[in-house]
């Protein structure tokens, strides 16, 4: 009988892209791992092979990882891990969406984790299929003991918990949020989602004075949110300027901008300052 040839992928997932961040900031390479990690029978993923080569290959300062991945192979993702840990790159983690197994490991390559509040982090012992005697299941057993040890050796280098703790967890196959997470030790920051800041345009957010959270790009701080609903105030003004609202402002007439934007410097050099760029 002839042994049916493994699916390829027809694409994938992943996506690596190099950007130049702000004058004076050090440049990037954005690594978005969304999916099985290894070759998949029936969807598509990223292997060792493909991902280890263009890592090796990326020369910027920074490599940002971004996660949404339920894992797969274990081989593949040691793999990957260990071309991260090497890489004289800065490596930062993202966790965007719910990850688990052995896509959790890839992430504490990184020399910083940063995890989204509304996401899973999951850990579990490896498991696999066998087919065979029973010898060849206490076999596969004892194969399948030696790779969760190789995992648990990862996990243990960055756990609070014990020894025993975190193989209780292990043996569960525990889901951790992100606060659970950064109290086990896996995550050092809890990164709360700031949507409608990210859908400002890029100028007109540095010209409110916002900085992106370094290594993130898609929160801001705590001083520059203060500034956003200040600016937002600043805006809900001039909106009800220009719709008579304001208290003692007639209704702005055609051609009557110039007026209003004398009467608002704050908007004049907002909108001047977005222009430039």
């Amino acid at each position: 009988m002839l042994r049916a040839q493994f699916p390829k992928a027809k694409s994938c997932f992943y996506d690596v892209k190099a950007q130049v961040h702000a004058e004076g900031q050090p440049s990037a390479t954005d690594i978005w791992i969304y999916d099985v990690i290894g070759d998949d029978w029936y969807d598509p993923s990223l292997t060792a092979k493909e991902l280890c080569q263009k890592i090796v290959a990326i020369d910027t300062d920074e490599i940002v990882l971004h996660f949404n991945s339920p894992g797969g192979s274990v081989s593949d993702g040691i793999a990957i891990y260990n071309a991260l840990i090497t890489h004289p790159a800065k490596v930062t983690s993202l966790i965007e969406g719910w990850t688990g197994s052995i896509a959790t490991v890839v992430a504490l390559a990184a020399e910083s984790v940063q995890m989204f509040d509304n996401t899973m982090f999951m850990i579990h012992n490896p498991w696999g299929i066998q087919i065979g005697t029973a010898k060849d299941m206490r076999t596969y057993a004892d194969y399948l003991e030696r790779v969760g040890a190789l995992m648990s050796k990862v996990y243990q280098a960055r756990s609070t918990k014990t020894e025993a703790e975190l193989q209780d967890a292990l043996d569960a196959e525990t889901y951790l949020t992100a606060e659970q997470a950064a109290e086990w030790g896996f995550v050092d920051e809890v990164v709360t989602g700031q949507l409608a800041a990210a859908a400002l345009d890029t100028s007109v957010f540095e010209a409110l004075g916002l900085h992106p959270v370094k290594g993130v790009g898609r929160t801001i701080s705590a001083e520059s949110e203060g500034k956003l609903r200040d600016a937002s105030t600043l805006i809900d003004k001039v909106l009800a300027t220009l719709d008579g609202k304001a208290e003692g402002t007639a209704s702005p007439v055609s051609g009557d901008a110039g007026r209003t934007m004398k009467a608002q410097p704050e908007l004049a050099s907002l909108l001047t300052a977005a222009k430039r760029h």
